[in-house]
């Protein structure tokens, strides 16, 4: 149980560790979507800016009307008048003599001292060309303390959000890991309870059998065959509950996934026919079976593969009409379990979901609500667990065919 307990906890936290990076994850990409879409609104309104900048400053007519961070040069009837302090590498020569030949406005990057420059040369309406250099590091400077905010933004909520989910995860998982403890410990309790008397159920049978066989001489040979046959059933029913208990117990803990054994499945449906033959009878329906005489081997569990013949014999009990066909195959590579009624077939309302838990349609041809209750989700549910598949074919009015496949064992090719 201690080791139980441990288990729990440590899948308790991987789960808040991997809800705590979905949660995580997802807040980083939304405040990244965020931030991405401030920052391009912000260079956007930075370039826009400074291209009113730089237009404002080629209106100008006089280099010292410049404000202090734009450098202006003005050419007029070649005299060039520049503004103070004006950086090796600025004006741009070449540019001023292009627009000046009728080349038109001309807008670069250039880089001067070190230092990069927006420039922008323009021919003035009076036929003077001016040029205005726009020193850019300032706006670089801006947006470079934007996208470290933005960036520490996002880092700190990350932080944030992955203490605040694993706390929230862990709280909200509590309760279920509680819940599942307390199942885990219902069906180990429920079946070491049940495990003991049908244990004393099989063993006070064997007595009986032996003492009925020792009083033979009190009976006639038919009463006493009689006697010992329902006595050996019993005996075989007590060992088939007990194991359909250690399944229901392997089944119920997913961590636990069993031994698994190879199982013939024409073995397994020639006993499970045999126990529904009366049930059959006295319905007067009758029971057929298509075996091969060969095995049909699996790897599973006997005691779970026998409660899918179970569950699928019960379900044709119920809506059969006069006949029902159990048949076992080997395909390719799977063994095929076919169990066909001539009923009156799967309703089409239930497609998809015929294997969910109490599954019903209505109206029904009886006008009742047809109800399907656990038997055919745990065919679903024990066919999925040994690796194979369970499907029908909803014909109405022409009898249903419930198919089971599952995989051949290595010997059963």
């Amino acid at each position: 149980m201690a080791r139980a307990l441990r288990g729990e906890r440590s899948e308790l936290r991987r789960a808040s560790v991997r809800l705590a990076v979905q949660f995580t994850a997802l807040i980083v990409v939304l405040l990244s979507l965020a931030g991405a879409v401030v920052y391009y609104l912000a260079a956007a309104g930075s370039e826009e800016a400074l291209q009113q900048r730089l237009e404002a400053a080629v209106e100008l007519d006089n280099p010292r009307d410049a404000p202090l961070d734009v450098f202006l040069a003005v050419l007029n009837r070649g005299r060039l008048e520049v503004s103070r302090d004006v950086p090796s590498g600025l004006p741009v020569a070449s540019s001023l003599s292009a627009v000046a030949a009728g080349a038109g406005s001309i807008e670069e990057t250039v880089e001067a001292d070190g230092t990069t420059y927006r420039v922008l040369t323009a021919q003035e309406r009076r036929g003077r060309v001016v040029q205005a250099a726009v020193d850019t590091q300032e706006t670089r400077n801006q947006l470079n303390r934007l996208l470290f905010a933005l960036t520490a933004a996002v880092v700190g909520s990350a932080a944030v959000a992955a203490l605040f989910s694993v706390l929230a995860a862990r709280a909200a998982m509590r309760p279920l890991a509680r819940a599942l403890e307390l199942q885990r410990r219902f069906v180990s309790d429920a079946s070491h309870e049940l495990r003991t008397p049908l244990t004393l159920l099989s063993t006070r049978a064997q007595l009986l059998r032996r003492r009925a066989a020792g009083q033979a001489g009190g009976a006639s040979p038919g009463e006493l065959d009689r006697l010992i046959q329902g006595l050996d059933e019993v005996v075989a029913d007590a060992g088939v509950l007990t194991g359909i208990l250690d399944d229901l117990l392997v089944a119920a803990d997913p961590r636990k996934p069993g031994t698994l054994e190879e199982v013939d499945l024409a073995a397994v449906a020639r006993q499970t026919a045999a126990a529904f033959g009366p049930a059959f009878s006295d319905r007067g329906l009758a029971l057929h079976t298509q075996l091969p005489d060969v095995p049909v081997l699996v790897l599973g569990n006997e005691a779970a593969l026998q409660r899918v013949f179970t569950a699928l014999l019960s379900n044709a009990l119920d809506f059969g009409r006069t006949e029902v066909t159990v048949s076992v195959a080997a395909r390719n590579r799977d063994a095929v379990v076919t169990v066909a009624d001539d009923g009156p077939g799967l309703p089409p309302e239930l497609a998809g979901a015929l294997f969910d838990r109490f599954s019903s349609v209505r109206p029904a041809p009886a006008g009742h609500t047809r109800h399907y209750g656990l038997g055919l989700a745990l065919v679903a549910e024990i066919a999925a667990r040994f690796g194979g598949s369970v499907s029908a074919e909803p014909e109405t009015g022409q009898g249903a065919v419930l198919v089971v496949r599952l995989p051949l064992s290595a010997r059963g090719f």
